[in-house]
């Protein structure tokens, strides 16, 4: 059994579960434009993460319309994702999701360096209840990641490398969910 696997069966992580719906559905619930720094946006894909029976969250992608996926995925073009919650979810659950993927994806050596980038992003997340909003903004020309909590800014940072890590959360391979990743991109050529 897979650590991934182990710690879904435990339950540490709401934010584990599959998309659901289908993708019509989704760009239904979200504009399907946006923009960030005055560069226009648009929808990529959208999706929702559940947990057993339950929406945990609505997802939305935003990036510029001729973006491919290697470079949203690599952190080289504007972008917004947002996560519309649908239930209570406490901070250390989100952790606790974060890191199941994040150690997915980085070796031991490398994923230990990026932990204080990771935890300064974290230590300014909240508890979210049912309509809450986070958004994560990437401004590559500025250099600005922005998280922010329906519409206030939680932590700012200049760093490529943090933008690249918490947008692979959804994004990189593995991501937290095959599923939403595939939502998410849909839309990408």
């Amino acid at each position: 059994m897979s650590r991934r696997t182990a710690l879904l069966g435990a339950g540490l992580a709401l934010m584990l579960g599959g998309a659901t719906g289908n993708a019509t559905a989704w760009a239904d619930a979200f504009t399907p434009q946006s923009e960030l720094a005055g560069t226009a946006l648009v929808l990529q894909g959208s999706g929702t993460a559940s947990y057993m029976i339950w929406d945990v969250y609505d997802a939305a992608l935003y990036a510029p319309a001729e973006a491919n996926e290697n470079a949203i995925v690599n952190a080289e073009v504007p972008m917004s994702l947002i996560l519309e919650y649908h239930r209570d979810v406490g901070v250390e659950d989100i952790r606790k999701a974060t890191w199941v993927a994040l150690d997915e994806q980085y070796a031991g050596g490398e994923r230990e360096r990026l932990r204080p980038k990771i935890d300064a992003i974290q230590n300014a997340m909240i508890d979210v209840t049912d309509d809450d909003r986070y958004r994560l903004d990437w401004d590559p020309e500025a250099q600005r990641l922005t998280l922010s909590l329906n519409d206030e800014t939680r932590f700012e940072s200049n760093d490529r490398e943090l933008a690249r890590a918490y947008f692979g959360i959804w994004l990189a391979e593995p991501p937290l969910s095959d599923k939403l990743r595939a939502a998410l991109l849909s839309r990408v050529d």
